[in-house]
Order: structure tokens, then sequence, then C-alpha cells
């Protein structure tokens, strides 16, 4: 999971993505970069990429460097790849004069890898990362040619018909022009906006979010379809077409956990989605015969949950997790420790608010169980009388291969448990889990990529367990030098 952003017909193209991106942090907190190209002098590209977080990454002279009126940014959440400095994105073949950022994850990357380059230990050509194996498939199927809507819709459809997984992808030619595609499936989300700039001609911008686009005055939104392409010529003309159409398919998380609240995916807000996620709660808790004195919410993202059920309940809800803001999402860190440690000086109670109360604390999720169980041991040494743990996501059972970091089944508490077993692993009275259903309803959408939940998912996963196995080997192996770049 990562952020993405392209703005083209701006002179501010770089600080417009610079921004973009701040409104992205979340999706990704490894490392950023930005590509810019200058038509002007030449034809050139300029590239700053730096770990770390967007604000530490650029700084005032970084766009005195950074000129054009087009430039496409990423902000990085490793899943293929160690978090390594040289996997950072955007990448870029400055021969052909093609640079790009890609959110998502290629099932059969190691298969299509070996099919395309041969064994990673022999090849010439040595691709570290899923991204990049997009821009290299692009590439061969541009070269000697020259690029156009055509000529650039016929290698995405290419491509598409070799990839199997989730991606959406941004890039950015030498002459100026943007485009964007999104799987055939819209597993990972691409907005479309467009603004008049202050000289009255058009300018636009792609993105994983409406909030980021919303932020930079992008009013006329539309999103990207699935297996949709669209290419933006550097005078503002815009061509879309469906290349490879096979569901609607997007990832609930989006909703659950990663987007900002104040985004918008396939007519659904993410704030009324989640506020919806916690009035079936509510109603499920009725039933259950379930009593709490206060609602405390996990922050941040299960705040207009919590709000709802406590509304529907009667019941206070009581901010009494107090988070550390220059702690960074914990559960896209990398490695177990980390987060561990992030979690431990993330959060603190306020514990006369919670002694001798019965507590009913609200996430937005359980995953590996890390938060769950260091919050649960904190309101207990605060002196909860009883503690209630309510997920507004149904039980995380089964892999994730589209780009959200928890492969392996053996990684997730719910993973061959009962809700009792949950339970007594994370040291609570009880867990309510929200049902497939409840999440369907309160998302708006029928279809979804639901696969971590149901194992039912959108594209063929035969790779999956071979995908895993790289992955980690990839992670623990030694450095290889890079020659697409």
């Amino acid at each position: 999971m990562c952020g993405l952003i392209g703005v083209t017909g701006t002179v501010e193209s770089a600080y417009e993505v610079y921004l973009g991106l701040m409104n992205l942090q979340h999706r990704g907190q490894d490392g950023a970069g930005i590509l810019t190209t200058e038509t002007r002098r030449g034809k050139e590209f300029h590239l700053q990429k730096g770990t770390g977080l967007v604000e530490n990454v650029f700084s005032e002279r970084s766009f005195k460097n950074l000129r054009g009126s087009a430039a496409i940014g990423h902000a990085r959440y490793a899943t293929i790849g160690r978090n390594d400095p040289n996997m950072l994105q955007p990448f870029l073949d400055y021969g052909l004069g093609l640079g790009l950022g890609h959110n998502g994850q290629i099932v059969n990357f190691y298969a299509l890898r070996e099919r395309f380059i041969g064994p990673a230990d022999t090849a010439a050509v040595h691709l570290e990362s899923d991204s990049e194996l997009i821009l290299w498939l692009l590439s061969s199927q541009l070269a000697d040619k020259e690029i156009n809507a055509e000529t650039l819709f016929l290698a995405i459809r290419t491509c598409m018909e070799d990839l199997v997984g989730s991606y959406a992808v941004i890039g950015l030619l030498r002459e100026g022009g943007l485009f964007g595609f999104r799987d055939p499936n819209g597993i990972r989300p691409l907005v479309l906006g467009r603004k008049v700039n202050g000289g009255g001609a058009p300018a636009h911008a792609l993105a994983s979010e409406t909030a980021a686009l919303a932020f930079l005055g992008y009013n006329s939104m539309e999103e990207i379809g699935a297996g949709e392409a669209v290419y933006i010529t550097k005078e503002g003309e815009v061509v879309r077409r469906v290349l490879h159409q096979e569901s609607y398919s997007p990832c609930m998380f989006e909703w659950v956990y990663f987007a900002r609240v104040e985004s918008e995916f396939g007519g659904t807000s993410v704030y009324k989605a989640r506020f919806k996620l916690g009035q079936i709660l509510a109603d499920q808790l009725r039933k259950l015969g379930i009593e709490a004195d206060v609602v405390i919410p996990v922050p941040e993202t299960s705040r207009v949950s919590a709000t709802a059920i406590a509304e529907c309940l009667g019941l206070p809800c009581r901010e009494l997790l107090i988070k550390n803001r220059y702690i960074n999402r914990t559960f896209i860190l990398e490695g177990q420790e980390s987060r561990l440690e992030a979690i431990r000086r993330k959060l603190f109670p306020i514990a006369e608010e919670i002694e001798g109360k019965r507590c009913m604390i609200v996430d937005d999720s359980i995953v590996r169980g890390n938060t769950a169980r260091q919050i649960v041991k904190l309101v207990r040494q605060a002196g909860a009388k009883e503690v209630t743990l309510v997920s507004t996501c149904p039980p995380i059972s089964s892999p994730c291969y589209y780009g959200i970091d928890f492969p392996s089944p053996t990684e997730l508490v719910a993973y061959n448990r009962t809700e009792a077993e949950i339970a007594e692993a994370l040291g609570v009275d009880r867990v309510v889990f929200q049902t497939v259903e409840g999440l369907k309803d309160a998302l708006g959408q029928m279809s979804l990529c639901t696969g971590c939940l149901t194992r039912q998912y959108p594209t063929d996963i035969e790779s999956g367990l071979e995908f895993e196995a790289n992955r980690q080997k990839d992670r623990q192996g030694p450095m290889t030098e890079k020659t697409r770049q």
C-alpha cells in the first residue's frame, strides 16, 4: 500500500505533488520521491528520493531543482523488497523517457521475473521489485515506438494480460504527458481530478485518494475504473479507455483503515462508511446484551465508528487512550520488533477515568493483535473492571496478496481461532467483530475484495505460497545492483 500522485499543466507541479504526498503520508512512511520533466530545457528529468517522511525528504531547495510543468510522486510502504533506499520510487527509464510509481502488489512477480529476465542470480538485468517489473514491461513494449495514446494503451493492455495482482500506476513521459491505469479488478484506487490554473488553462492530476486532490483544489474528480487507462497530453487533452476489466473488487481495507476519513471511494465517503460500521455494530452489541460504562476509541481511524456506537447505545464516548502524535502508524512499520516498540511509545491511558469501569474499546481492525494486546494491558493496569474489544472489521484470518503486509496466515491472531480463543489470546473478556454482510452494507459495495476475510480472492493466487517464500528471502538476501534507473 503506497501513496501516488501525478500533476500536469502547472508550473508548480513539483510543489503540488509535494503537498499531495503530505496528504497521502498515511499510506507509506518508508520514503518518498518526486520526478519532474522540464520540456523547455531540452526535455530534462529531475528526480529526488529519500528515506523517511515526506517533509524530511524535501526542502525549499528541492523545488529549485525539481522544475517542470508535470511531476509524479510516491510515498512508499514496503512489501516486495526490503526496506531499502534503492526501492524508493518513482523509477525511471531515462533512455526511453518514461518514469512511474506503483501502488499494489503483483502476485506473480517472481514467476514473471524469471520468465522475462531469467533467474535472479544470473540475469543481466536485476529487477528487485514488482514496480520495476511493470516499468520494464512497459519499456519493452514501447521501445522504438512513438509514444502516443494508442501505443501506450496497447502496451498497458499487454502488461495487463501478464500481471496478476493489484496495481494502480501513475507514469510520466519525457515530453510532459501524464498517464495512469488500474488493475482489471480495481483493487487499488486511482482518482482523476481537473481544475483551471491561474492562467485559465486546465490542470489535471491523478492520485490514490480524493482527499489529496481536494486539498490541491481539484474540484472535478472521477474514479478511474477497473482495468481503465488514462492519458493526459502536455496540452491538457484527456483520453480514457477501458482496456481489460474483470470485476469491480476494491479493497475493503481502504474504507476500514487505510484511507483518510475525508476521502471517497466507489461513491461512498470513508466517514459515512465508518459511521455506519459503528451503527451496525451497536445493533449487534445490543442483541448480544453486552453492556459497558464507557466507549473508548483506539486513535485515530476508529474514532468515527466509536462515536456511532456510543450514540446508538446511549453511552459516553471518551478519548482515554492518548496518542503520541510523533509516533507513526504502527501497522505499516516493517518487522515485529519495530511495531511492538512503536506501540509501547504510541499510546497512554488516562487511568483515573478507566479505573473500576467496564470499558468497550473500539478498534478499526485486529490483524496481528500487537496493538490490541498492548492496549488491553495498559487498560487493565489502569484498573478497568471489564474489557470488551470491538472490531469494525470482520476477523482477518487469511493472507493478503495485494499490497497489505500480511502475506502469511500464521501472523494473524484470528487464524484458526474461534472468537473465544481470540479473546483469550488478546487478554479481553470478550471480542466482537463486524460481520462480512455488515461490512458490505456499511461500505455500500456488494462487490469487494474480501480475500483476507473469506479466502475468496478476485484473482488467481496460485503463486501466493511461492510469493511469500521468495518475499522473505528477498528481504533477508544480499543487496543487488540495479540497472534500470
